[in-house]
C-alpha cells in the first residue's frame, strides 16, 4: 500500500497536508483541554480522589494495585513535591515514550510514524486522560507498550516483567497472559514471577498485610475508606444516567432507553458479561492463529496484530470503563496503521482501511460531527454513536480480528 501511495505525488502531498493540519489541531486541543483548562481545577478525577481525598481512599490496604500504593507512599512522604500537577506533567513523557515504543514495535517507517502521530494527537480520549491525570491507565499503557516492544525484539523476559508491572498497577492487564505464554521461555516466566513477587512482598509488608490479604487485595481490588471497604468488582452495574460510565453494559442500557432503576439492568449486566467473555476467548483464538499458525507473516506483523487486538480489548475487559480507559486503543491504532500500510495486498488494505476509518472517527473524534450539526441543525455529536465510544471499540476488536485472520490466509504457508 505504501508503494501505491508513493507513486502518486499529488495524492501523497494532499494526505500529508491534511494529516499535518489534523495533528496541529489535535496538539492544540491536547494543550488546552488536557492542561490549560484542567490545571486550575487540579485535574480532578478518579486519580485525584484516590490519591488525595481520604473519603475516597484512606491509605490502608491496596487501592488499584501495588504500583499505585508505591505512588501513595511518595505522596505521604513528600506531599508538597508529589502534587497532582507533578503526576499530570509526568503523564506527558510517559505517553511520548509509549508512542515511541509502539513505533519501535512495528518497525515504523516515516510515513507510518507520521500517520500514527496524527492519530494519537487527534484521539479525543487522550486529551481527556491528560485532563484528569489518569496516571494508573497511562502507566499501564507504558508498561504494556514496553512489553510489546520487548516481544518484538525477542526479549520475552522483559515482556513478562512489563506485563507484571502493568497488572500490579491495575489487575486487568492480566488479559495479555495468552500472548506471553505463546512466546514463553523458562527464563521469561521466572523473571515475571520474581518481579511480581518482589513488588507484592514489599507492598504487603509496607501496608502491614498478611500474604493472604495481600494476594486477595490484588486479585479483588477494593476501596478502603473511613466508612468501610468497597469491593470494586462487586459494584459493576449499568448506570445509564452517568456518562462517565462508558462500558458495554451502560452503553447497552442507554441504547435500550433504560433508567437507573430499571429492573432489567441485571439482565443487561449478565448479557454483557457473557459477550465480553466470548469476545475475549475469540480474540485469544485469533492470537493463537496469528502467533502459532503456519503462515509466512513476519514476527513483527504477528505481534502487531496480536498486541493490537489485546490493547483494543482493555476497555471492554475493565471493571469500570471510563472515558480515559479508551487510551488503550492508541497502541491498537499504531498496530492497525502499520500493518495496513505495509500490507502488500492493496485491495485488502483499502477495504479494511475504509472500515477502520469510521471506527476511529466514531470512537475518538466526536468533534467531527460538530460542524455537521451546525450546518444541518442535527445532533450527531450528542447521539449514542458518539456518546458511547465503546460501540466503536467493539467494532475495532471485530474488524481487527477479521483483518488478522485475513492476513494469515493471505500469506503462503511457512516451510
Amino acid at each position: 500500500m505504501l508503494a501505491a501511495l508513493a507513486s502518486n505525488r499529488s495524492l501523497r502531498l494532499a494526505i500529508f497536508l491534511i494529516l499535518a493540519a489534523l495533528a496541529a489541531w489535535g496538539l492544540r486541543l491536547t494543550i488546552l483541554e488536557g492542561f490549560v483548562y484542567a490545571w486550575p481545577r487540579d485535574f480532578h478525577g478518579d486519580f485525584y480522589a484516590a490519591m488525595y481525598v481520604r473519603d475516597w481512599w484512606d491509605g490502608t490496604g491496596i487501592m488499584y494495585g501495588p504500583v499505585f500504593v508505591f505512588e501513595r507512599w511518595l505522596v505521604n512522604a513528600w506531599p508538597r513535591r508529589f502534587t497532582v500537577h507533578v503526576f499530570a506533567l509526568a503523564d506527558v513523557p510517559a505517553v511520548v515514550l509509549a508512542f515511541a515504543l509502539s513505533l519501535g514495535a512495528v518497525r515504523a517507517r516515516r510515513a507510518t510514524a507520521f500517520v500514527a502521530f496524527a492519530a494519537w494527537c487527534c484521539f479525543r480520549w487522550l486529551f481527556y486522560a491528560f485532563s484528569v491525570a489518569a496516571n494508573p491507565e497511562i502507566l499501564e499503557l507504558l508498561f504494556l507498550t514496553l512489553a510489546w516492544y520487548a516481544a518484538s525484539r525477542a526479549k520475552h523476559e522483559v515482556a513478562w516483567v512489563a506485563v507484571a508491572f502493568a497488572a500490579l498497577t491495575k489487575v486487568i492487564p492480566v488479559i495479555f497472559a495468552p500472548l506471553l505464554f505463546l512466546r514463553a521461555s523458562r527464563k521469561a516466566i521466572v523473571a515475571g514471577i520474581v518481579a511480581g513477587l518482589l513488588i507484592v512482598f514489599v507492598v504487603g509488608a509496607g501496608q502491614h498485610l498478611s500474604v493472604r490479604d495481600t494476594v486477595l487485595a490484588i486479585l479483588i481490588p477494593s476501596q478502603s475508606t473511613d466508612g468501610g471497604t468497597l469491593v470494586q468488582a462487586s459494584n459493576i452495574k449499568p448506570i445509564p444516567s452517568v456518562y462517565q460510565m462508558v462500558g458495554l453494559n451502560t452503553a447497552l442500557a442507554r441504547a435500550l432507553a433504560m433508567t437507573d432503576a430499571d429492573p432489567r439492568l441485571p439482565l443487561v449486566q449478565s448479557a454483557t458479561d457473557i459477550v465480553t467473555v466470548v469476545i475475549y476467548l475469540w480474540s485469544a483464538f485469533v492470537a493463537f492463529r496469528v502467533l502459532r499458525g503456519r503462515h509466512a507473516l513476519p514476527e513483527v506483523t504477528r505481534l502487531a496484530l496480536s498486541y493490537g487486538l489485546f490493547f483494543a480489548l482493555m476497555p471492554l475487559a475493565t471493571f469500570h470503563t471510563h472515558p480515559h480507559t479508551l487510551v488503550f486503543l492508541l497502541p491498537a491504532w499504531t498496530a492497525i496503521i502499520a500493518t495496513i500500510m505495509d500490507d502488500g495486498d492493496t485491495a485488502r488494505a483499502t477495504a479494511f482501511g475504509a472500515a477502520f476509518l469510521p471506527l476511529f472517527v466514531f470512537g475518538g473524534m466526536p468533534s467531527v460531527a460538530t460542524p455537521v450539526d451546525r450546518l444541518l441543525h442535527t445532533h450527531l455529536a450528542t447521539s449514542l454513536v458518539f456518546a458511547d465510544p465503546i460501540w466503536a471499540n467493539l467494532g475495532v476488536v471485530l474488524a481487527l480480528s477479521a483483518y488478522a485472520l485475513a492476513r494469515t490466509r493471505g500469506a503462503p504457508a511457512a516451510v
